[in-house]
């Protein structure tokens, strides 16, 4: 097979793996070439127009074959690097084929501790070490929210969850006889016991890169075929937030501010988990946050910090819970309150009555829909005319990804859901070939009117509340989202994996 082509713009070729192997990962990366096609006896070989002749003659000796060059930048073959060796391939290498390197001294290289993912004179070390750090660094890079290690019987996989989707991470499988390494280096990050592997741990750690801060939230839990870990990112840095910036459209943002601008009263903001619901809160409080008004936090855990703002984080195993710290706040003289998540009924008793005496409280719940969040307050064992005394408004939110501006193309319009035109990602190196980039909120918000509030008094049940709402003009889930369609923002596919079930 051959290519026939003189340059490459897009690293995503059909390689065939036994031309991949026809260089080890750590010449290819040493020199910066890239086999991609191998044709009676020729190799050919992408490599940037800087290489010097001495390299290729060098190339020539090693492969011990015709070689023909195939341009490309070196970015590109730096991505095919990644692509079709693996993250970290020539650290693997090295790591593996050390045969004097024994498990409990591969171990022992991971007790270096290294918080600073900033390249340095080190960063190029095969060691355990610098390979995870090479891992998180590129999830920070790649935007990623979290990192999944998960060990199985045949083979070893990292992942992103990048734009809410999970992606695979191109490693070298032979990273699987380090994940013992790799799970020991985490712990010592993370302060946790490195010898005990039959109990699940919990732990924090903290990098920098760039000059940023981020903490990170690791989880481990052990398998049949080892212990998986799960790594939570999130940025320390001082963010700045505006609704608009967050997809919020111009009339749910009049909502919005009609609702966080009253004195008092309840805002719920519901969804599932990594729906944004704690960027839109800390988005409120920011446009409330002034030298006149107090605002404490109580959250598990503090994941934006801000100035001016009074924050508290729960420690549950010394008994600071949330209806604890909710009872000492009140003692410190609030105009606002924001609740992390209303877990239970003491937590939403004091909740609801701190709304009732002169407080603007924000809180979070875990529901599929804003009519559903009065339901679940209702379950939980408040009373329905406190409820409807206290409630201001809901709001009910998902993140959707949006199409990627860069290939951006139309697609044939879809009349079953009334859409003239419609919009997809083809995919490009900007959106990593996914056809998507960032992330953007679609909204339900239904503001407690009297017609509703009696509703909720007389215990009628959430889907006829919601009724009532739209009659009053609240856009549901699906019309946000269909909106978007129709706007260009998001893709059909998007709208509808976001909001199957919602009306």
């Amino acid at each position: 097979m051959k290519f026939n082509i003189s340059h490459i713009n897009n690293p995503i070729l059909d390689i065939q793996q036994r031309v991949i192997e026809k260089l080890r990962p750590s010449v290819a990366i040493r020199y910066g070439v890239m086999p991609i096609a191998e044709n009676e006896g020729e190799l050919q070989l992408a490599c940037s127009d800087l290489i010097d002749w001495n390299v290729w003659d060098e190339l020539e000796h090693i492969l011990d074959c015709k070689l023909l060059k195939v341009h490309a930048a070196q970015e590109t073959i730096t991505q095919m690097h990644k692509m079709y060796y693996g993250l970290g391939a020539e650290t693997v290498e090295r790591l593996t084929n050390n045969n004097d390197l024994s498990e409990n001294e591969q171990l022992q290289v991971t007790s270096a501790k290294a918080t600073n993912l900033t390249d340095d004179e080190s960063a190029n070390e095969p060691t355990v070490v610098n390979l995870v750090n090479r891992i998180i660094s590129e999830a920070i890079t790649s935007n990623a929210t979290d990192i999944h290690f998960e060990p199985f019987d045949s083979k070893y996989r990292v992942r992103y969850r990048v734009d809410g989707m999970l992606e695979d991470v191109s490693i070298p499988q032979s990273v699987k006889k380090l994940k013992s390494a790799l799970v020991s280096r985490i712990k010592i990050m993370a302060n946790l016991d490195i010898t005990e592997k039959r109990l699940p741990q919990d732990g924090r750690a903290r990098v920098t890169l760039k000059g940023v801060e981020y903490d990170l939230r690791i989880s481990i839990l052990p398998g049949v075929y080892g212990e998986a870990i799960n790594i939570r990112l999130q940025s320390r840095q001082m963010v700045k937030l505006e609704l608009s910036g967050l997809g919020f459209q111009p009339d749910e943002q009049s909502k919005v501010d009609e609702l966080i601008n009253r004195p008092h009263g309840l805002v719920l903001v519901t969804g599932p988990t990594g729906s944004g619901k704690t960027t839109t809160l800390y988005t409120c409080l920011s446009k409330i946050n002034k030298p006149d008004t107090k605002i404490i936090t109580i959250e598990d855990p503090v994941e934006y910090w801000m100035d001016d703002i009074l924050q508290m984080q729960v420690h549950e195993e010394i008994g600071f819970d949330f209806a604890r710290a909710l009872r000492s706040m009140l003692r410190h003289d609030p105009d606002v309150m924001l609740i992390g998540e209303i877990r239970d009924r003491e937590t939403a008793d004091i909740t609801i009555r701190s709304a009732l005496t002169g407080h603007l409280v924000f809180a979070t719940l875990h529901t599929n829909d804003s009519a559903s969040a009065v339901s679940r307050l209702l379950d939980i064992g408040i009373e329905p005319f406190l409820a409807a005394s206290s409630i201001s408004g809901v709001i009910a939110q998902r993140l959707v990804r949006k199409i990627c501006p860069n290939c951006k193309q139309p697609v044939e319009a879809d009349e079953l859901n009334d859409v003239s035109e419609s919009w997809t990602g083809k995919g490009c190196e900007a959106c990593r070939y996914t056809g998507c980039k960032g992330r953007s909120v679609i909204a339900e918000i239904l503001p407690v009117s009297s017609a509703v509030r009696t509703m909720i008094q007389q215990r009628e049940p959430a889907d006829r509340i919601k009724e009532q709402a739209v009659q009053e003009g609240m856009n549901t889930l699906r019309n946000s989202a269909l909106q978007a369609v129709k706007e260009g923002r998001i893709s059909m596919a998007e709208m509808l994996r976001v909001t199957h079930g919602d009306i």
